[in-house]
């Protein structure tokens, strides 16, 4: 506020509510986002309905790799559709099982899916990075992703290699654990 409106001098005083309103509206939808994949979520789990969806995708003795892989096409889908944060609230117990089983570390898990957050959040048709985009620099569709796969290529060859090659993302913390 103090930037925007002693530097910039783009908001006035009077402007205040109106931003106050907008902003409410905007966390409002995200919580109600977050209500219902949870709601979503708890669903899903009191169905188990992980025990009936892993088993094919990942065979009867899942790979890491293999494991990983399916984790990353799924929320790399999933956040292409759907907010990250719901995303993370319903595949998340889907997932926890297969990897708690498989022994992969936490902190890869937690990179990839994060990595996998920002791809999906910034690739068309829905990513919800695009209309932030949009609204923000107010572009066109078309011009908001114009520039955008580039990046997306470069993160999901980034992707492929965390996964082939877990170190990479592990290198510093067990560095700093020696």
């Amino acid at each position: 506020f103090l930037v925007e409106y002693l530097i910039y001098r783009s908001i006035k005083l009077a402007d205040l509510p109106k931003i106050a309103l907008r902003t409410g509206i905007v966390t409002a939808i995200v919580f109600i986002l977050i209500a219902m994949g949870q709601a979503f979520s708890w669903t899903v789990s009191f169905g188990r309905i992980p025990n009936m969806i892993l088993p094919p995708l990942l065979g009867a003795e899942p790979s890491a790799v293999r494991i990983l892989l399916v984790l990353t096409l799924a929320y790399f889908l999933g956040c292409m559709f759907v907010d990250p944060i719901v995303v993370i609230m319903i595949l998340t117990p889907i997932f926890k099982p297969a990897i708690t089983a498989s022994g992969l570390d936490n902190v890869l898990i937690g990179i990839i899916v994060t990595l996998q957050a920002a791809i999906g959040s910034t690739t068309p048709p829905f990513g919800c990075n695009i209309f932030t985009a949009m609204a923000i620099f107010r572009q066109k569709y078309v011009d908001a992703t114009r520039g955008s796969f580039p990046f997306i290529a470069i993160m999901m060859v980034v992707s492929l290699l965390l996964i082939f090659f877990p170190q990479i993302a592990l290198f510093l913390r067990d560095l700093s654990v020696r």
